[in-house]
């Protein structure tokens, strides 16, 4: 049964991920990861690539996820930021894990030179 409210946007586009709080001793601080769809209410990242090292977020842990927009000649190089709580997480026949995240609603955040790797233009929506 489809409970989605909202349509979804199918997207790929690097994030970076970091958790709200300390959650889990040894956790690293932020992570790239990928989204695969988008909506109002959420979106679905795409968690890992079948590793095993990698280890698998838990149901109701929370997230600040930050996607880098195109800069804008006017207001320059800005991300959205969302803060989100993890509501699903499975893994697909191949292996990857993904991770349902729910979201509030984005804010701007702008990004100072040099905050984010230059090198990363797949981190940038197109």
């Amino acid at each position: 049964m489809e409970r989605r409210d909202r349509n979804r946007l199918a997207m790929s586009a690097y994030c970076r991920v970091s958790p709200m709080a300390k959650q889990r001793p040894n956790y690293r601080r932020s992570m790239w990861k990928r989204i695969e769809n988008i909506s109002g209410a959420g979106m679905l990242v795409a968690w890992s690539r079948s590793e095993p090292e990698i280890k698998a977020p838990h149901v109701g842990e929370r997230y600040m996820v930050e996607l880098r927009l195109p800069p804008h000649p006017v207001f320059g190089q800005r991300a959205l930021q969302f803060k989100t709580k993890v509501v699903r997480v499975f893994e697909q026949s191949n292996g990857r894990l993904m991770a349902g995240l729910s979201s509030t609603r984005g804010t701007f955040k702008f990004i100072k030179p040099g905050a984010w790797p230059e090198t990363m233009e797949s981190a940038t929506v197109q």
